[in-house]
Order: C-alpha cells, then sequence, then structure tokens
C-alpha cells in the first residue's frame, strides 16, 4: 500500500502506507477505508495518505469524506480521533487508546499489539481503527476494533517508485514466515536422513556381503542417525517455539486445534466431501490448514512426539545407570527392546504415508483449487481472489 502525498513541511518526504492488519471481520484494504474518511478539503498529511493509498491500491472502493461537524479531532486526552458517516462511527488514532475504547477479545489484542510491536521495530506508526457499525435507524453498535494501519515517512522518490497503479482482482496475503519455511525443508532433510539410515540400521542393504569385514560402516550410519535425531529433536523446540512467538494466527497454538464450534465440524466435513469428490458445493475457504489438514498434522506432530521419544529410549540402552537415563529407558522397561523397536519402525512407515498423502494433496490443491500452497512453502505469501470470506481470517482485500 502506498502513494505520493508530499507533506508542505518537507517537500522532498512523503507518508507512506506500508500494510493495513485485520483481526475482526474488516478486510485490511477494508480498514484503510475506515481510517481515509476525512473531513471535506483535510491538508492533514496523514488524511491525504490514506485517502492516496486507498485510491492506489482499491480504485473500486471511492474515499468517503464528511462535514467538519462530523469529524472530532484527536485531544492530549482522547488520542483518537472520530469520524461520522452515515452507516458508521470511526475511531482512528493512538493504538492503546483505540484498543482501550473498543471491544476487543484477549487473543486479538494480543495479535494486534504483537504484529505492531513488530512494525514499531521497523520504524512504522500504528493507527488502531475501530469501527461501530449503525443500523437502519442510525442505532449505533459496539465500537469493535478491527486492526490497524502503519506508516511513515519515506522519501518522495522511493515512494513513486513503490506506486503501484494497477491493482488486480487477485491479493498476495503472507503466510508462513521464513522460520517455518526453514524448518519445514529441514525437517524433509532431517527425516530423509533418518529414514534412510534407520532402514539400514534395521536391514543393511548395501555394503559389504555377510562374512566380509564391513570396517566401521555401520558406526558411521549409526552415528549419522543419532545426530540427525538430535537435529530434529532442536528442531521440533524451534517449531514450540515458534508457536509461542509467531504474529501469524494460523502459527499460533491455538490453531493446532481446528475445533471450536458445531460449526467449525462441520467445515471438516464438508471439506471431507470434497477430497472424497462427494461433495457439489465448494469446500470451506482457509487461508492457513483447514480443520481437516490440522488434525492430521497435529497427529503426525503427535507421532514424532512418540519417535522421539521411543528413539532415545533405544539410544539410553547404552548408555550408564543414571536417574536420568533410567528415565528415558522407561519405554523399554515397560514394553521390552523388540516391542520399541517395532514401534520405532512403524511410525517410520506411517510417516512416510502421510508424506505421500501430503504431498498429493498440495499438487491436488495447487492444480484444482489454485490456492498456490506448494509456492507459499518457498517465498510465505498465497495469492487468493479479493473478497473471499476464508473461515480463519478476515475478508481478502
Amino acid at each position: 500500500m502506498s502513494n505520493t502525498l508530499q507533506p508542505t513541511h518537507a517537500k522532498d518526504m512523503a507518508i507512506r502506507v506500508y500494510q493495513a492488519f485485520a483481526v475482526d471481520t474488516l478486510s485490511p484494504t477494508e480498514i484503510l477505508a475506515a481510517a481515509a474518511v476525512a473531513p471535506k478539503g483535510s491538508q492533514d498529511p496523514v488524511d491525504q495518505a490514506l485517502v492516496g493509498s486507498l485510491k492506489a491500491n482499491r480504485p473500486d472502493l471511492t474515499p468517503e469524506y464528511v462535514d467538519a461537524a462530523h469529524f472530532e479531532l484527536a485531544t492530549p486526552e482522547r488520542r483518537y480521533s472520530v469520524a461520522h458517516t452515515d452507516t458508521a462511527d470511526i475511531i482512528r488514532g493512538d493504538m492503546d487508546s483505540v484498543v482501550e475504547a473498543s471491544v476487543s477479545n484477549r487473543a486479538q489484542r494480543a495479535l494486534l499489539r504483537k504484529n505492531a510491536r513488530a512494525m514499531h521495530k521497523l520504524g512504522w506508526r500504528c493507527l488502531g481503527v475501530a469501527v461501530a457499525e449503525k443500523d437502519l435507524l442510525g442505532n449505533v453498535g459496539d465500537m469493535r476494533l478491527q486492526g490497524f494501519v502503519a506508516l511513515a515517512p519515506v522519501s518522495a522518490g522511493k515512494l513513486a517508485a513503490d506506486v503501484n497503479d494497477n491493482p488486480s482482482d487477485w491479493v498476495r496475503v503472507e503466510l508462513w514466515p521464513a522460520a517455518l519455511r526453514w524448518q519445514h525443508w529441514i525437517n524433509l532433510f532431517l527425516i530423509i536422513l533418518l529414514t534412510l539410515t534407520g532402514y539400514y540400521i534395521m536391514d543393511p542393504f548395501f555394503g559389504q556381503q555377510p562374512g566380509q569385514d564391513t570396517g566401521y560402516l555401520m558406526g558411521w550410519i549409526r552415528f549419522a542417525h543419532i545426530a540427525s535425531g538430535f537435529a530434529w529433536i532442536v528442531l521440533a523446540l524451534w517449531r514450540v517455539w515458534l508457536l509461542c512467538v509467531s504474529k501469524q494466527r494460523q502459527n499460533q497454538w491455538r490453531s493446532l486445534w481446528p475445533i471450536y464450534s458445531k460449526e467449525d465440524a462441520k467445515n471438516i466435513l464438508r471439506t471431507a466431501q470434497h477430497y472424497l469428490f462427494l461433495g457439489k458445493e465448494e469446500p470451506p475457504l482457509y487461508i492457513g490448514h483447514n480443520g481437516l489438514q490440522q488434525i492430521s498434522y497435529s497427529g503426525i506432530y503427535g507421532l514424532c512426539i512418540l519417535q522421539i521419544i521411543s528413539g532415545m529410549a533405544l539410544y539410553a540402552l547404552a548408555k550408564p545407570a543414571t536417574w536420568y537415563w533410567d528415565i528415558v529407558r522407561l519405554p523399554v522397561d515397560w514394553f521390552g527392546v523388540p516391542w520399541v523397536r517395532l514401534g520405532h519402525a512403524l511410525i517410520m512407515f506411517i510417516i512416510w504415508v502421510f508424506v505421500v498423502i501430503h504431498v498429493y494433496l498440495v499438487i491436488r490443491a495447487d492444480s484444482v483449487e489454485k490456492y498456490s500452497g506448494l509456492s507459499a512453502m518457498l517465498n510465505g505469501g498465497l495469492w487468493l481472489h479479493r473478497g473471499g470470506n476464508p473461515v480463519d481470517g478476515p475478508r481478502i482485500g
């Protein structure tokens, strides 16, 4: 989002609208449109920047102006402005003040502040936006927190080069952060390495024939397997850390379990019918994983935890009898070495069944549903139709 406004006090500078972030029902550009409501003839640089950005990014939306009598400027005591339109009251200003003056839940506030902190670190100022809709009789509803618009001063020349005057019907939605994408591909590499070395330990399929000197081949294979296993544990801890700090709602702890209402369960059923070619209607739109995918991924996470536990139990067999290794060896004490080894091997095969199905569904979604999920795991973003209403996010566009 950008515009080419030049403030009167610095002709070589301009205000750039970087992005709008949504936490409730409005889409990012609808939040931008709400924030851009300004008094007629306003020369305020922020007003002009917001209006210019709206015109550049959404020429189909007409900026709305109100009479000065219907626009209350911010004051030192009330650090936000209030615009009274025919359809809504809109407040815009200091984010903490807007949050305090509006209705939101804890998850929305946490998500908003986490993303705002990231913007502040980059030098962007975040304007909080909240909207209270009016009914046909003019009654004003609750003032609901919608999100923020991030903006900052930049050089006018740089801003002009960034302006996009040709918006399309597709909107890029940033989804997977770089850390998660690195985790995904490192995980794939480690699973392949663990599988090859683990299968060789179970059934040596190359090298010297029985009766011949094999040297230290099995030792090196076992070393590679153990080293990969510990790297996998570090990767798992990194994934847990990302679940705690991620700014995207699709990557947080809550996303691990997708069923919070009857509607969520119905959406999973509709998605399953679509995958099995049994449903005639389009499946529900998700930005991140749909409910069926998330249940599968969470189940695989559980199997991976069991795989780590069983692998560590087998590794502990060669370790001294200390309290720590005695605890790690408990699965072997409970079930015996053969059953732990069998379970360890079976989980490996189950993971590969999942990998095959996962690859098929990703390719299918890209080709049939035009989801761009494969490229999203490379570049972090999806291209979705403007106006879509995803289950797990605000309206697209």
